[in-house]
């Protein structure tokens, strides 16, 4: 028990000061464009071609994930990234920055990956849920510290990331430290009873609900693409709302979201199975498309701003199952290798998004219509993880 509430922070530590490295460039996306003298139609195809080193790095390297020591890819991952956002800060031309921002898209298809792996490893299968709900808060902790350091720094996005990169920095030996005093004695025990716990399924049907999931997880994610990298550009740019204003509510967010994932998590636990993790999906998922569209139906700006902000809130309701159904779904000895293509979802979801709210933004001065979009593709989520229940029911998995 001890060493699984030690793994639970040390990912939550590691997912939040990822995120933060992750998502501060959108943050400051248009004080960057700003200075940079970049339109947003270029700087959103920059962003795409970033983002491409995500789908050549996450299956060539994402095998390895299987056998690795989790605690040496922690490691590599907080380096990569800190290294990263410290280029970003003393960038004076695109070539430097564009360096920095590959670096990051190098790495940050791992983040998510390991922790799965680290949670099946440390874990029982009776806690997935709230264990993946507690590291998963990190992302919006993270998002939401974004905008609290771009408020204390006085809206200097340089001096805003070296902040970041000092943050990753001082985390390493804080990870080291922790897993080597709670975990590191159990890591081979664990590795000697890994293929025991594997699932016997049949292989064709595995992959037919590995598709699915894919589909279903990357359309979720366009709309979570378009918080991290656009959201601030429609609360600062079109609601001309400052961050320092931003940053308070997205504080609230962040502390109301992450206490109803955890409790979604622990609930879907309860309930147990897939249909624990797809329940919860629905309770997330359906409001928050409908408080999505909301937020361009209505002119109030105050308004506008509430839908938008309380559609996250309930997005991350159903956050928790996007990785604990992989946990339930995919065998033990493949979870690695498949969470390397699983997770390729995301930045597919930032290559698109990136380039079509950036002529979206170029085109129109708004970001309405991109919000249309991502709503439809939410609802389409929606559908594809209904499929995906029906089918595993169906092949007598449950």
């Amino acid at each position: 028990m001890k060493v699984m509430h030690v793994v639970s922070l040390i990912c939550l530590g590691f997912t939040t000061v990822s995120f933060i490295q992750f998502s501060l460039f959108g943050t400051v996306l248009p004080l960057v464009v700003e200075e940079l003298g970049i339109g947003y139609d270029l700087m959103g195809v920059l962003m795409a071609l970033w983002i491409l080193v995500s789908v050549i790095a996450a299956p060539t390297i994402g095998r390895y994930i299987d056998r690795a020591n989790p605690l040496q890819v922690l490691i590599a991952i907080l380096t990569i990234l800190s290294i990263s956002s410290i280029l970003t800060a003393f960038s004076i031309n695109l070539a430097i920055l564009t360096i920095a921002r590959i670096l990051l898209s190098f790495s940050m298809p791992f983040v998510w990956p390991v922790c799965a792996k680290i949670t099946s490893l440390y874990s029982s299968g009776r806690r997935y849920g709230y264990l993946t709900a507690l590291y998963n808060t990190g992302a919006i902790i993270g998002l939401a510290l974004t905008y609290v350091i771009i408020a204390l720094i006085g809206s200097n996005w340089r001096n805003s990331m070296i902040l970041a990169s000092t943050i990753g920095f001082i985390y390493i030996p804080i990870t080291v430290t922790a897993w080597r005093f709670s975990i590191d004695s159990i890591w081979s025990s664990n590795r000697a009873r890994e293929s025991s716990r594997t699932k016997i399924l049949d292989r064709s049907r595995i992959i037919k609900l590995g598709i699915l999931l894919f589909l279903a997880f990357l359309f979720a994610l366009y709309t979570w693409s378009f918080i991290v990298n656009w959201l601030s550009t429609f609360l600062v740019k079109e609601l001309g709302y400052s961050y320092n204003y931003i940053a308070i509510y997205m504080v609230l967010v962040a502390m109301v979201s992450s206490v109803l994932e955890v409790a979604a998590g622990y609930y879907s636990d309860n309930v147990g199975g897939l249909k624990g993790k797809i329940t919860i999906l629905y309770i997330g998922l359906i409001p928050s498309t409908i408080l999505l569209l909301s937020s361009v139906l209505f002119s109030p700006p105050t308004i506008r701003m509430a839908s938008i902000l309380l559609s996250v809130i309930m997005y991350r309701i159903s956050t928790p199952s996007f990785w604990s159904i992989v946990n339930e779904v995919i065998p033990m000895d493949i979870i690695g290798r498949f969470s390397a293509i699983y997770t390729l979802a995301g930045p597919f979801s930032g290559i698109f998004s990136s380039i079509v709210n950036g002529y979206i933004v170029a085109a129109t001065n708004s970001m309405e219509y991109g919000i249309f979009l991502s709503s439809a593709l939410l609802l389409t989520s929606i559908l594809l993880y209904s499929i995906v229940d029906r089918l595993y029911r169906k092949y007598g998995f449950s």
